[in-house]
C-alpha cells in the first residue's frame, strides 16, 4: 500500500475563494544524487575554506577535535531532524514544524530567526573574494561578493532542476581539490613537532567547536526540500545524516594538514591558500583554490539560494507575510520575490563590511536556536500526529528520541552562549533591530494568519 507524500504546510486544506497555495506550484525535480550535492555543497563550503584559520587560531594543533567535536554535535541533532523530515516532508520545514506541532507563534519568530541566518551568504562571496585576492590582489572581496551572490541569484531564479544539476558538477570538482590538499598535506605534517592541541584551554576547544557548527551544520537546510523531493521520505534521511558523517571525515583530514605543516603563527586565522602554496605544486594549488575552495564556495552558496528562501514561502501561505509576495514563477517554478529578499538579506553584511568570523559565529547562533525548537517540534510530532511518525520510512524509538532530545537541547544553548560570547556591539544591535521588526509584524499579522491557520492541522497535508 503506497503512502501519500505530504506535500506542503497547508496544500490539503480548503482554501478560502480567491486565494491559492504558492507552495503546490513547486516541482519536484530532486531525487537521491540531488538531495546528496545539494547537502555536501551545503556543508562542504565557506565554512572549512574561511573558518578552519579563526579555529586554528583559538585551538591550535586542536582543530581537527574541534571538528570532530563540531561534526558529533550535528549528527546528534540530525538524527531527530531527519526523522522529522521523513515523517512530515514539506516546505520550509523550520517554519512549518512548529507552527503546525507548537504555536504558529513559534513558527513566525523561527521562521524569522531564519531569515537572518540567511544574511550567511555574504561569508561565501567574501570567503572566494578571499581566495581570488590570493591569487591576484587586483580581486577586492567585497565586488567578488557581490559579483557572486548575483550570479548565483540569477542562476536560482531558473528552478531548482537546473541548480541541482550544476551542483553536482561542483561536487565533483570540488572533492578532487580537497583530496588533492589532503593527499598532499598529511605527506607534509611533521608529527614529531605538531602543535599542541590546547594551546588555550578546553573551554576555547568548545568554543571552537560551536564556530564550526556553521561549517558542519549545512545539511539540514535538504528538510527545507521536502515538497521539491521525488522520495523526501527516504532521502532527507541519507542526504542529512549521510552527508553530514562522509563530510566530517574529510573535515578531520583536511584540519590535520591546516595545521600541522606550518608554525601555527602563519595559519591562525589564514585562509587554506596560505598553507596548500607551501606544499602544492603551483599548478595544483591553482586548481584547489579555483576547483576546490572557490567550487566549495559556490556550492554552498548555490545550495542556499534554493533552499533558503523555502520557510518564508510557507509563512506567505499562511499570511504572515503579504500573500504576493510568495508568487511562484510559472516557468521554472521557483519563488522570484522570496529569491530577490534573500539576494538582498544575503549582500548586506559584506557590504556593511562585518567580519567573515562574525558573520560565522552569528549565523551559528540563529542556526543552535532554530535546532532546539526543531527538535522540540519533532518530539511533540510523536504524541499529536503519531500516525505519521508510524507511516515514516525513517523512524525513531521513543526512548531513543527521548534521550537524543535531551542531550542536544542543552549541547545546542550551551553552544549558542559560546557563540555570543564574542558578538560585536555592532551585531547585537543588528539582532534587536531584527527582533524589534519582527515583534512589530507579528503584532500586525497576527490575526490575519491564525485566521488562515486556524482550523489546518497536520493531518491535511496527508489528504493530497
Amino acid at each position: 500500500m503506497s503512502r501519500t507524500i505530504p506535500t506542503g504546510t497547508a496544500a490539503a486544506a480548503p482554501a478560502a475563494a480567491g486565494t491559492e497555495f504558492h507552495q503546490t506550484k513547486l516541482k519536484r525535480t530532486i531525487g537521491l544524487p540531488g538531495a546528496l550535492g545539494i547537502s555536501i555543497n551545503q556543508i562542504i563550503g565557506g565554512g572549512i575554506v574561511s573558518l578552519t584559520g579563526a579555529a586554528i587560531a583559538m585551538t591550535g594543533g586542536g582543530v581537527s577535535w574541534a571538528y570532530g567535536i563540531a561534526v558529533s554535535t550535528i549528527v546528534l541533532v540530525a538524527i531527530p531532524y531527519a526523522a522529522m523530515g521523513s515523517a512530515m516532508p514539506v516546505v520550509g520545514g523550520a517554519y512549518t514544524w512548529p507552527t503546525r506541532m507548537l504555536h504558529p507563534a513559534v513558527g513566525f519568530f523561527s521562521m524569522w530567526l531564519f531569515v537572518l541566518s540567511q544574511a550567511s551568504i555574504s561569508l561565501y562571496g567574501l570567503s572566494a573574494g578571499t581566495y581570488l585576492h590570493a591569487l591576484n590582489p587586483w580581486f577586492n572581496e567585497k565586488a567578488v561578493a557581490v559579483v557572486l551572490v548575483t550570479i548565483f541569484f540569477i542562476a536560482n531564479l531558473m528552478g531548482s532542476s537546473i541548480s541541482s544539476r550544476v551542483g553536482l558538477v561542483m561536487l565533483a570538482i570540488m572533492l578532487l581539490g580537497f583530496f588533492s590538499f589532503i593527499a598532499y598535506g598529511l605527506a607534509q605534517v611533521n608529527w614529531n613537532m605538531y602543535p599542541e592541541s590546547l594551546p588555550n584551554g578546553f573551554a576555547k576547544l568548545l568554543q571552537a567547536a560551536a564556530l564550526l557548527t556553521f561549517a558542519t551544520g549545512g545539511a539540514t537546510g535538504v528538510a527545507e526540500l521536502g515538497r521539491e523531493m521525488k522520495r523526501p521520505g527516504r532521502d532527507i534521511p541519507i542526504a542529512m545524516i549521510g552527508g553530514t558523517a562522509l563530510v566530517g571525515v574529510v573535515y578531520v583530514l583536511i584540519a590535520i594538514p591546516a595545521a600541522g605543516v606550518l608554525p601555527i603563527e602563519q595559519v591562525a586565522g589564514e585562509p587554506l591558500s596560505t598553507v596548500a602554496e607551501h606544499f602544492m605544486p603551483h599548478g595544483l594549488w591553482l586548481f584547489f583554490i579555483l576547483g576546490g575552495a572557490m567550487f566549495a564556495i559556490i556550492g554552498t552558496l548555490n545550495a542556499q539560494m534554493l533552499w533558503g528562501s523555502k520557510s518564508l514561502l510557507a509563512a506567505c501561505d499562511d499570511r504572515w507575510l503579504p500573500h504576493w509576495m510568495g508568487a511562484v514563477n510559472k516557468r521554472f517554478g521557483t519563488p522570484h520575490v522570496l529569491l530577490t529578499l534573500l539576494f538582498i538579506v544575503g549582500l548586506v553584511p559584506a557590504v556593511a563590511g562585518i567580519d567573515i568570523s562574525m558573520i560565522g559565529s552569528a549565523a551559528s547562533a540563529l542556526t543552535q536556536i532554530i535546532f532546539i525548537v526543531v527538535l522540540v517540534s519533532a518530539l511533540r510530532m510523536r504524541y499529536v500526529a503519531p500516525e505519521l511518525q508510524r507511516a515514516a520510512p525513517f523512524k525513531l524509538g521513543e526512548r531513543t528520541h527521548w534521550v537524543l532530545t535531551i542531550v542536544a537541547v542543552p549541547v545546542c544553548l550551551y553552544q549558542t552562549y559560546l557563540l555570543v560570547l564574542d558578538f560585536t556591539p555592532a551585531v547585537w544591535i543588528a539582532a534587536a533591530v531584527w527582533i524589534v521588526l519582527g515583534v512589530l509584524l507579528f503584532a500586525c499579522r497576527y490575526k490575519k494568519a491564525m485566521a488562515a491557520v486556524r482550523g489546518r492541522t497536520h493531518r491535511d497535508l496527508i489528504e493530497l
